[in-house]
């Protein structure tokens, strides 16, 4: 053997020598790595407000892995959205997807709370009836139902009770059922004359053969309904984990527009329904309705304000722009995050 193939020997060993030392140490990086992710993934539990397809965008960030990929660690909670902001003081959980009536009025009371995200900026449900009942006016000395006071359904039955000249409590008694599936059950069993619905409740109150007495979208009210809320001391403290969650809140979105499959199983399974024609039509409703860009309403909360002023005056006096934080919706915006998006 000449002194070049020595040489190229020693090397070749040299190098079987080093991959045998070095290898092992990039397996053991690589898995620290990934410990390293799982480790620091921030725990975090998200309450949602009501058992309605509208909660659609939460439920798909959990199951399609969009916050996980974004750092978070996430248990869901169903929380009733009038003691959900209760709950968001207390520390119980850390995010909130309520309602803008809900949120307004917690606010007026003094909760230190802020609105960071929306997906539904229009008034949308109807109100249903007992067979029996024909027209709204039908409905004096009657009890139309809603699932809690303070709650989006009682604002509903408000301005539907407006729009016909009705009185509430004196015409028309509102009483609060604890959820919007209960309220079709009581419309069932004729504990109520008449009730708020929103899809899927709506398609189950017509299989029980209740009509409906109006559809409260054909009014085409602005106001901030279904949306998201954290208090401005988690804001503060963990500002880059609310952002973090508002990534995986927006690609929840366009994967509820762009895969109809997908996002029927989800509602299937945090709606526990089995009836393909439900589902069906809770996905055609909110798909025609939700935002693909999550950015509250203004005017839409100014609304809530309007409505809240006689029994909050200091709502005449509170801008609806102090309800709200948009700065990282905005710095996503200006990052171009958005437009990535959805450029297909």
């Amino acid at each position: 053997m000449n002194s070049s193939d020595c040489m190229k020997t020693s090397l070749e060993a040299r190098n079987r020598r080093s991959a045998i030392r070095y290898f092992p140490v990039a397996v053991l990086t690589i898995g620290m790595l990934t410990f390293a992710v799982n480790a620091f993934a921030q725990s975090i539990k998200i309450g949602y407000a009501a058992l309605v397809a509208g909660q659609i965008a939460v439920w798909i960030a959990k199951e399609s892995g969009y916050l996980s990929k974004n750092g978070i660690d996430a248990d869901l909670i169903y929380i009733p959205a009038t003691t959900a902001t209760q709950a968001l003081m207390a520390g119980e959980i850390q995010l909130a997807q309520v309602t803008g009536v809900s949120t307004a009025g917690a606010i007026l009371s003094g909760a230190d709370v802020r609105i960071i995200a929306s997906v539904q900026n229009k008034l949308a449900g109807s109100i249903y009836a007992r067979p029996e009942i024909k027209t709204p006016e039908q409905l004096k000395g009657k009890r139309l139902g809603i699932s809690r006071f303070g709650a989006l359904s009682d604002t509903a039955a408000g301005i539907f009770l407006e729009h016909y000249g009705l009185k509430r409590g004196t015409d028309v008694a509102i009483i609060q059922m604890g959820g919007l599936p209960e309220v079709i059950t009581a419309l069932e069993r004729g504990a109520i004359q008449a009730g708020f619905a929103n899809p899927p409740q709506t398609i189950r109150a017509r299989k029980l053969g209740m009509k409906e007495l109006f559809d409260l979208n054909s009014l085409g009210v602005e106001l901030q309904q279904t949306c998201v809320t954290v208090t401005t001391k988690y804001l503060r403290e963990r500002r880059p984990v609310v952002k973090s969650f508002l990534q995986a809140y927006a690609e929840s979105m366009h994967r509820f527009m762009t895969d109809r499959d997908f996002s029927i199983q989800v509602m299937k399974k945090y709606l526990r329904l089995e009836d393909k024609e439900l589902l069906d039509d809770a996905y055609t409703f909110y798909s025609e309705r939700l935002e693909k860009i999550p950015y509250p309403t203004i005017k839409g909360i100014k609304f809530i304000l309007d409505d809240m002023a006689e029994k909050h005056p200091q709502a005449r006096k509170t801008a609806a722009e102090s309800f709200v934080d948009l700065s990282l919706l905005q710095e996503l915006e200006h990052s171009g995050f958005f437009k990535q998006l959805w450029k297909n």
